[in-house]
């Protein structure tokens, strides 16, 4: 009887609700963004922290292994340069892998062993 008074039927007062719960879920959701904006915020400076520590770490690193510090280093451990003669030269990739294919092709034809009996 209250609601024909006031001109409200059963209709309109769904389309009150309806209305109510919108305006409830459009702040919910404003808040919910206002929050995950925040989040995005703090993660942006913890980002530009961590970039500004990397940056330092790397240039410590650097300074670290300049040849200045590595020479500094090696004298106060006693080592000293060595000398042109105690120098080996390794064979090259290509000087490697063609005796490994010339000794695959010799493991192939069975000759290894005649080679291991002339070494001896």
């Amino acid at each position: 009887m209250m609601h024909a008074r006031m001109g409200l039927g059963a209709g309109s007062a769904a389309r009150f609700t309806g209305a109510g719960a919108l305006v409830l879920f459009l702040c919910w959701q404003h808040v919910q963004a206002t929050r995950l904006g925040y989040r995005v915020e703090a993660a942006r400076k913890e980002a530009t922290v961590r970039h500004g520590r990397v940056t330092a770490l790397r240039m410590e690193l650097e300074a670290v292994l300049s040849p200045e510090q590595v020479a500094a280093r090696a004298g106060k451990l006693g080592l000293i340069p060595a000398t042109p003669d105690a120098l080996r030269r390794l064979p090259s990739e290509r000087a490697s892998s063609a005796a490994e294919g010339a000794l695959a092709r010799l493991w192939s034809r069975g000759l290894v062993p005649l080679v291991a009996a002339a070494r001896s």
